[in-house]
C-alpha cells in the first residue's frame, strides 16, 4: 500500500503494477487489491496489471491480455476472457490446479515440535508451538505473513534454537543449535526456498549445485557423483543437458526443479517447502506439485509446506497447522479443517481467498467492515 501511495503521488496518467501481491498472504492481498483499485478509481489513472494469477485478474482488469513467448495470445473484456476463452494456452490456464489428493495420516510420526517457544533477540515469535508430522505424508502450515510459519522452519532446521521445548526427529530429540548436529541428521532434514534466484550461487552449473550434497554427505566424486547428477535430473523430469547450465539460462520453474533435485541429494527423510511454488505461474505451480506428490510416492519423504496459497493446500497436503501470531490455532486432517463450521481466523483465511468472480473483490471488503464493526461494537 506504501508502494502504491509512492507511485500515485506523482498523479501519473499510467501506472504499472508488476506482480505487487505475488509474495502476499491472502488476508494482506485483500487490503492490498483494494487500495490499488480504489486509487486507480478515485485519481482516473490507467493501470496496467501484470500477475500469473487468474483470479487477482479477474478483480482488477477491465480486460485481459494474454502472453506466452513473448507473444499476444488473446484479448478480450474480462467477463468474456473468463466465461468464454478462445485459445487452448488460455484454457489450459483456466483449467489449472486439477490436482486432487486424497487426505491420509498415520500415527508413525517423523518429527515432533514440542511446546517449543522462540524469539528473536528479546522479541518473542513462537509461542507454546506443538506440531507432529506423520511420516510420508504432507503437513501443510498455513497462516499470513508474520503468523509464525518460516520460524518455525527455521527452528526444525536448527537456524534459530528455541528457548523452550524441543523437536524430535525418528523419536530422537535433536539438538537445537545447527552447529551442534551430527552429519547424519543434517542429512535427514533438508529446505527448498521460496526464491530460487536467491538459493543457489548464480556462477556454480547445474552439475555443481547437485554434486555439492552427493559429495558432502555421500562421499561421491568424478564420474560417479556425475552419474548421480544425471539420475536427479531424470528424477525431476530434466535430461543431462542441463548439467553444464548456470541459474540464469533457466526458467524459474526449471530452477526451483534444480533446488528440489539439491534437496533430494541429500537422501533425506524430511523436507521442507517453504512458499516453494509462490513466484511461479499457476501451470508451472501446477507441474512442482505433481513432481513433489510423485517424488512423496516413490521415496516415501514428508514434507512441511509452508504456504499462504489455500489452493495449493487443498492440492497436496494430508494435514493443516493454522498459525496466527506465533501460536497454532488450529491443526487437524485437510477435510476437517476446510470444512465448516470454522474458528473466526480460520474463516478469515479461507474467506480471503480470490475466485474468478468480478465481483469477489468488493464483497470481500464489505464482509471485512462488517466483520470490524461487529468487533468494535462487541468490544464496547
Amino acid at each position: 500500500r506504501a508502494m502504491t501511495a509512492m507511485a500515485m503521488s506523482a498523479r501519473p496518467d499510467l501506472i504499472i503494477f508488476d506482480e505487487p501481491t505475488t509474495a502476499l498472504d491472502v488476508t494482506t492481498q485483500v487490503n492490498v487489491l483494494a487500495a490499488m483499485k480504489t486509487a486507480v478509481e478515485e485519481f482516473n489513472t490507467a493501470a496496467i496489471y501484470i500477475t500469473h494469477d487468474l483470479a487477482v485478474v479477474a478483480q482488477m482488469a477491465d480486460r485481459i491480455k494474454v502472453l506466452r513467448y513473448g507473444e499476444e495470445v488473446e484479448e478480450a473484456e474480462t467477463q468474456e476472457m473468463l466465461s468464454n476463452p478462445k485459445h487452448p494456452y488460455t484454457k489450459s490456464l483456466w483449467a489449472v490446479r486439477s490436482i486432487e489428493k486424497p487426505a491420509e495420516t498415520t500415527e508413525d510420526h517423523i518429527l515432533a515440535i514440542e511446546n517449543v517457544t522462540a524469539a528473536y533477540g528479546t522479541v518473542p515469535v513462537l509461542h507454546n508451538v506443538s506440531i507432529r508430522v506423520p511420516r510420508g505424508k504432507t503437513v501443510a502450515v498455513v497462516g499470513e505473513s508474520g503468523s509464525g510459519k518460516s520460524t518455525t522452519a527455521r527452528v526444525v532446521t536448527g537456524l534459530l534454537p528455541p528457548s523452550q521445548g524441543r523437536v524430535t526427529f525418528n523419536g530422537e530429540a535433536l539438538p537445537p543449535d545447527l552447529k551442534s548436529r551430527k552429519k547424519d541428521q543434517l542429512q535427514r532434514i533438508q529446505m527448498i526456498y521460496q526464491s530460487a534466484d536467491t538459493a543457489m550461487n548464480p556462477r556454480h552449473t547445474v552439475r555443481d549445485i547437485i554434486g555439492r550434497p552427493l559429495e558432502f554427505y555421500g562421499g561421491l566424486r568424478g564420474r560417479a557423483k556425475d552419474e548421480r547428477v544425471a539420475d536427479l535430473l531424470r528424477m525431476i523430469e530434466l535430461d543431462e543437458s542441463f548439467m553444464d547450465r548456470l541459474p540464469g539460462e533457466l526458467s524459474g520453474g526449471q530452477k526451483q526443479r534444480i533446488c528440489i533435485a539439491r534437496a533430494l541429494a541429500a537422501g533425506p527423510e524430511l523436507i521442507i517447502c517453504d512458499e516453494v511454488t509462490s513466484a511461479l505461474d499457476q501451470v508451472v505451480q501446477e507441474g512442482i506439485l505433481k513432481l513433489l506428490l510423485k517424488l512423496q510416492k516413490d521415496l516415501g519423504v514428508s514434507y512441511i509446506f509452508i504456504t499462504h496459497d489455500i489452493a495449493t493446500v487443498e492440492a497436496i497436503a494430508d494435514e493443516i497447522v493454522v498459525m496466527w501470531q506465533g501460536k497454532v490455532v488450529e491443526q487437524g486432517l485437510k477435510d476437517m479443517i476446510l470444512s465448516p463450521p470454522y474458528p473466526e481466523y480460520t474463516e478469515l483465511l479461507l474467506s480471503s481467498v480470490p475466485t474468478m468472480d468480478p465481483g469477489w473483490l468488493a464483497g470481500a471488503v464489505e464482509a471485512r467492515q462488517a466483520l470490524d464493526m461487529a468487533d468494535e461494537v462487541g468490544e464496547a
